[in-house]
């Protein structure tokens, strides 16, 4: 009888183990969330301005000298734009873009990411030399401008990373371009693709209606969807043969504006679904795919250490009761007086 019972008692505790981590993984899976936090730096200080989110759960908050993301989730996205989310307060200074937090200003790196761990960021800034312009376009597959376009200045042979923004219900080719700027402001342009992010389940709304989420339906004619969203980056202000290189290539701006440098690259008609990227170089012939985001591994994939930690613990607990058994057997005194306990009678 005191067999089964310890029988029992093992397969009681080896439920409560497997009970408890599929509770803990489930919890880690459905409740963690992340943290992204951007400092200004010692050149600057933050505006409040320039940080979006593609989660409706994240929250944005800001400091003295900082911004706080939280609330984000595996796979949010978080757009940093470091030349409105900072302003220089020494004029020998620019905006260069952002570096991890302990590297050098030279570290610059790509402002947009895909969420997967808790990140802290400080604006970089460069030193001003010969300064230029450069422009960052916002267009779908029709050419057609979807925010108003941004201008910011970097030196001369710098390499300047450049954010895309969020536009709700539209997708980037890619999260981030980098590209050595000319003397050229003409050749310095960064023109980020938009394709539309349909939903499968939702039904389209009538044209002029409003849809869920806040948005509308179909613009009305002469207006780029997104255009009321968009507003010109800090220090815009237009280049020499801007309107005509715009009209020559066929770019509308909302409210009659084009976008400035000119030269915008061609886009092709087809509306093809894009992979998204983190990073495209426009000093390289072939667009790299690069650090394609990740799915995050669900209880499912956790299920083969769950078996082995089942597994371990009933060996541990059929091996515990062998040996107590053993004990009990070899504690018990035989009826034949052999074995252990017998008694001499005289001590002797």
């Amino acid at each position: 009888m005191r067999f089964w019972k310890y029988i029992r008692v093992g397969l009681l505790l080896l439920s409560v183990i497997l009970t408890f981590n599929s509770q803990s993984a489930y919890a880690a899976e459905e409740e963690y969330t992340y943290t992204v936090r951007l400092y200004a730096g010692n050149q600057g200080k933050l505006t409040k301005d320039g940080v979006e989110v593609s989660s409706k759960t994240a929250k944005i908050s800001s400091g003295k000298d900082h911004v706080v993301v939280s609330g984000l989730k595996y796979g949010d996205t978080v757009y940093i734009r470091p030349q409105d989310a900072a302003k220089v307060t020494d004029e020998r200074y620019h905006v260069k873009g952002v570096r991890r937090s302990g590297r050098d200003n030279s570290e610059a790196e790509a402002p947009t990411f895909h969420v997967a761990c808790d990140r802290d960021y400080v604006v970089a800034y460069g030193v001003s030399g010969d300064m230029v312009a450069y422009t960052v376009n916002y267009v779908d597959a029709n050419g057609t401008a979807l925010m108003k376009s941004d201008v910011y200045y970097g030196n001369i042979g710098e390499r300047q990373y450049v954010s895309s923004r969020y536009i709700a219900g539209y997708q980037p080719q890619a999260l981030n371009m980098v590209k050595t700027l000319s003397s050229n402001a003409a050749e310095n342009v960064f023109t980020f693709l938009y394709t539309p992010v349909t939903a499968p389940t939702a039904a389209a709304p009538a044209p002029g209606t409003q849809a869920p989420g806040g948005t509308t339906g179909t613009p009305p004619a002469g207006e780029a969807p997104g255009a009321a969203a968009g507003t010109a980056g800090a220090g815009a202000q237009a280049a020499p043969g801007g309107a005509d290189a715009a009209a020559d290539q066929g770019v509308e701006l909302p409210d009659g504006d084009v976008p400035v440098g000119g030269n915008v690259q061609a886009v092709p008609d087809e509306n093809v679904p894009l992979d998204q990227q983190e990073l495209e170089d426009l000093d390289d012939d072939e667009v790299p795919l690069a650090n394609i985001k990740k799915e995050q591994p669900t209880v499912m994939g956790y299920m083969p250490i769950y078996i082995g930690i089942g597994a371990a613990a009933a060996l541990t607990l059929v091996g515990a009761i062998i040996y107590l058994n053993k004990r009990r057997k070899a504690a018990t005194v035989k009826p034949d007086g052999k074995g252990q306990g017998k008694l001499t009678g005289s001590g002797k």
